[in-house]
C-alpha cells in the first residue's frame, strides 16, 4: 500500500514535468513565428511606376566615376514613398551601393567606371518596374569609358619635328579628346611607327589628356596613335643639312679690312626662314667669328694684319646637330705706300733768286695724300700743306738738303731728299 502511493505520486511529478516542458515549447514556436512576422519586407515601386536614370557624366576615363540618380515615379504622377529600393546594373564597372532607397523619389549611387575600355548601359529596377516602363520613353544610359569615349579626334605631334641625318630620338604626343572636344584623361592609346623603335606601344592619357611615347629613328617616319575610333599620326622627317656659304674677295692687302658674307638660300614662298643654330667662322689666321641664330645673310669685317694667303671656312650647325662646310680662299698682299714722283730743284742757284723746287706724289688706290711736307737739314720747314705741289723759295747762300715727306690716308709715308747749293 505504501509502495503503490509513492508509485502515483512519481507518476504525477513526471506528468506535470511534460506540460511544463510542453507548454515551453509552444511559446517558442509562437516566439519564431511572430519574429518572422515582424522582419522589414524591402519597399519596392508598383510595377507601372516609371523609373528615369541620368548620369552627371556619360564619358569617363579609365577607373574614373560618375554620380548616378534614378528618378521613380508611380503612375499617378508622385513619386514613390521615402526608403523604396532601388537596384541599379550595369555591364561594365560598378556600383557603390548596388541597392539605394529614395528620398523624395530619388536613389542616388556612385558609378565607378573600372579599368576595360568600352560602352556600358546603367539601368535600374525596383519590384516590376524597370527602366524605360511606365510612362519612360527611354532604357537606361549610355556611358562611353576609356577609349570608347573618344569622339574620333585625337591630335598627335612630335618634338622636335624631324631628326639629324645620323638619326635621333623624338617624343611623339597624342591628345585624345572627347565629343565636346575636350581632353579625356585615362585614355590607352596605342601607337605604331613604319621607321624606327618605339620606347613604348600602348601609353595612357594623363589628367591632360596626352599620351606620349618616344621613337629613335635614321629615317623619315609615320607615327600613328590610336584610342577606340579616334586615330591621327605625324610624320618625324630626317632634316638637310643647313646651307650656308662664305663668300669673300679674292685678294686683300694688310692691315686693310676685308668685307666676307655668309650667304643662307632664301626660304621657299610661304615658309618660315630655316634657323640655323650657329656659324663659326674660321678666318684662317688663327681667329674666328661666331654667330647664332641666323635666319639670312650675314656681312662682316677682318683686318689681316700679314701678307699671305688664307683659307676662311665656316661650319653651320642646326638644332637637330646637322652640319655643313664652305670655304673660300683669300690672297693678302703687303700694303703699298705712298710714291714720291719729284722732289728737286736746280743744283746751283743765286741767293738774289728765288729757287723753284718741284714737289709731286701719288697714293696707292686705296688711299689719298693727306699730308706734305718739305725740310731742311736743320728740321725747319720750308714747305707745309695736304698734298704735294711746287713752290719757290729764298734760300742764303750755302750748301742745302732738301727733305721731300708725304703721308697717305692709311698711315703710310714715302721720303725723297735732293742737294741744292746757293751762291752769294
Amino acid at each position: 500500500m505504501q509502495f503503490k502511493e509513492r508509485l502515483i505520486g512519481t507518476t504525477s511529478v513526471v506528468t506535470s514535468s511534460a506540460r511544463v516542458m510542453t507548454r515551453l515549447w509552444l511559446l517558442a514556436v509562437l516566439t519564431c513565428v511572430v519574429v518572422v512576422a515582424c522582419e522589414r519586407v524591402p519597399l519596392t515601386a508598383p510595377t507601372s511606376s516609371t523609373i528615369s536614370v541620368t548620369v552627371d557624366q556619360t564619358t569617363l576615363p579609365l577607373n574614373g566615376q560618375a554620380t548616378v540618380r534614378a528618378v521613380v515615379i508611380e503612375s499617378g504622377g508622385t513619386p514613390v514613398h521615402n526608403g523604396t529600393q532601388v537596384v541599379f546594373s550595369t555591364t561594365l564597372g560598378s556600383f557603390n551601393p548596388i541597392e539605394a532607397e529614395t528620398i523624395n523619389g530619388v536613389a542616388t549611387s556612385r558609378f565607378s567606371a573600372g579599368g576595360i575600355s568600352g560602352t556600358t548601359r546603367i539601368n535600374a529596377y525596383s519590384g516590376g518596374a524597370s527602366t524605360g516602363s511606365g510612362n519612360s520613353s527611354g532604357g537606361g544610359v549610355e556611358v562611353k569609358i576609356g577609349a570608347a569615349a573618344a569622339s574620333g579626334n585625337i591630335s598627335v605631334s612630335a618634338t622636335p619635328p624631324s631628326v639629324s641625318q645620323s638619326g635621333g630620338t623624338v617624343t611623339v604626343s597624342a591628345i585624345v579628346f572627347d565629343d565636346s572636344s575636350n581632353p579625356l584623361p585615362g585614355v590607352q592609346v596605342q601607337f605604331t611607327a613604319s621607321n624606327g623603335a618605339l620606347s613604348a606601344t600602348t601609353a595612357v592619357t594623363d589628367s591632360s589628356g596626352v599620351a606620349r611615347t618616344t621613337l629613335s629613328t635614321t629615317q623619315t617616319s609615320t607615327v600613328t596613335a590610336f584610342a577606340g575610333p579616334a586615330k591621327g599620326e605625324v610624320v618625324v622627317t630626317v632634316s638637310a643639312a643647313p646651307s650656308v656659304t662664305v663668300d669673300a674677295p679674292p685678294t686683300g692687302i694688310a692691315g686693310e679690312p676685308v668685307a666676307i658674307t655668309l650667304s643662307v638660300p632664301a626660304a621657299a614662298a610661304g615658309t618660315a626662314p630655316r634657323q640655323i643654330a650657329q656659324v663659326v667662322v674660321d678666318l684662317g689666321d688663327g681667329t674666328s667669328r661666331t654667330f647664332t641664330n641666323v635666319t639670312g645673310n650675314v656681312g662682316f669685317t677682318h683686318t689681316y694684319q700679314n701678307a699671305g694667303g688664307y683659307t676662311i671656312t665656316a661650319r653651320a650647325s642646326d638644332v637637330n646637330g646637322n652640319t655643313s662646310v664652305s670655304s673660300d680662299a683669300i690672297v693678302i698682299t703687303r700694303q703699298q705706300n705712298p710714291t714720291i714722283s719729284s722732289c728737286s730743284a736746280p743744283a746751283t742757284n743765286s741767293a738774289s733768286t728765288p729757287v723753284a723746287v718741284t714737289f709731286s706724289a701719288a697714293a696707292p688706290a686705296t688711299a689719298q695724300i693727306v699730308s706734305a711736307r718739305v725740310t731742311l737739314q736743320d728740321g725747319s720747314v720750308i714747305y707745309s700743306g695736304s698734298n704735294a705741289q711746287n713752290f719757290n723759295h729764298r734760300f742764303g747762300s750755302g750748301n742745302y738738303t732738301i727733305t721731300c715727306t708725304v703721308t697717305d690716308s692709311n698711315g703710310n709715308s714715302a721720303t725723297a731728299s735732293t742737294s741744292v747749293f746757293v751762291t752769294p
